[in-house]
């Protein structure tokens, strides 16, 4: 798909108002930048969210398709809307004067640009829910244009009751980061052949292999895989999905190395009344 034209002009951002962009919720929600909107500098994703079903669209897999993936397995975090719009316009330049900060600008049309935050979490606090605004650079890239910017969105969200973090490499746990990576396309089952009855009758099976500890879990996966007829991959799928579920409890902030370690199992939630995609074991 051809990019978009990447200039900032008062018809640009009148068209992506009408649009929607930076409205809704969960799969509703438009970010104001897509990967067509912007130029790559480096690896540009677009990933599926377990908690909105719907495309994320993100400029950095390093930082922010790594902090996406910690926010997605963290449980108190409801909903991910990356690329956030600081709107109206007219309220970003007027808290630019004020700190005497130059506003930013398109370098083309030299129109100013609707700044956006990184994500804006939906977040369950108690009874009630509550919004994080999240913007994710690295330590390196923190230099005093940067800053001068970052503190515009602080004032913007402070000013709605909002509260606003700076999240750079030393807030994201990589480990998890990597885990939940791996898991995530096997949240759900749509697309591999695998159901809740093979699920059902493999889980006991599979768990007591694994629980032997003997092995690394690629190995005892596929021996499983041979044993049962299944085709290369399918326990090492439905591993991954009870993991992804919760419905085994494994300590995430450690690498899962399936290729060179036995997988060590906390708590088998599956066979204690866990729930998968609707079905209640009892």
């Amino acid at each position: 798909m051809s990019k978009r034209k990447r200039i900032t002009t008062q018809t640009v951002i009148e068209r992506r108002i009408k649009e929607g962009r930076g409205k809704g919720h969960f799969a509703e929600y438009k970010p104001w930048l897509t990967v067509h909107d912007v130029p790559s500098q480096g690896v540009v994703t677009r990933i599926m969210g377990w908690k909105s079903n719907r495309l994320h669209h993100y400029f950095s897999e390093q930082f922010e398709l790594a902090r996406h993936y910690q926010m997605e397995w963290a449980s108190k975090c409801c909903d991910i809307r990356e690329q956030y719009p600081l709107l109206p316009l007219e309220k970003t330049l007027f808290i630019a004067d004020k700190l005497k900060i130059k506003h930013p600008v398109d370098p083309k049309t030299k129109y100013p640009i609707v700044m956006t935050t990184d994500m804006l979490l939906t977040v369950r606090a108690d009874n009630d829910l509550r919004f994080i605004a999240h913007s994710i650079k690295p330590k390196s890239k923190l230099n005093k244009r940067v800053l001068e910017k970052l503190e515009i969105e602080k004032v913007f969200f402070k000013d709605i009751n909002i509260e606003w973090a700076l999240i750079t490499e030393h807030q994201t746990n990589y480990e998890l980061v990597k885990n939940v990576e791996w898991l995530h396309s096997a949240k759900y089952l749509d697309g591999y052949g695998v159901t809740t009855d093979l699920i059902e009758l493999l889980e006991p099976v599979l768990f007591k292999a694994i629980k032997k500890q003997d092995k690394p879990l690629a190995k005892k996966t596929l021996e499983l895989d041979c044993k049962e007829g299944l085709k290369a991959g399918t326990c090492m799928f439905i591993v991954k999905h009870l993991l992804a579920n919760r419905l085994w409890v494994v300590d995430m902030s450690k690498r899962i190395l399936p290729t060179l370690l036995p997988l060590k199992v906390i708590y088998n939630q599956y066979q204690n009344g866990g729930e998968v995609h609707g079905i209640v074991r009892k």
